[in-house]
């Protein structure tokens, strides 16, 4: 029985994504307003899948990232 407490960095929001993905046109709830224009970019650990890393900064890592022009979320 494992009952080592699950590791901060890899639970919730900063879970490990498996799928590289490439969204476009992006459905948007509420609104955006029209002036919001640039580009958020996360750089961020994403350790493989089966890899437990020994502390937050060691291990593979990922960039996220959405782009919003004209009230739209491109990507």
């Amino acid at each position: 029985m494992n009952t080592a407490t699950p590791k901060p960095y890899l639970t919730g929001h900063y879970t490990p994504v498996a799928d590289e993905v490439t969204a476009t046109e992006l459905t948007v709830e509420g609104a955006l307003p029209p002036e919001l224009t640039g580009r958020l970019i996360r750089n961020g650990h994403n350790p493989k899948p089966g890899i437990t890393p020994t502390h937050w900064f060691k291990g593979s890592g990922m960039v996220h990232g959405i782009r919003l022009r004209e009230g739209r979320a491109e990507w």
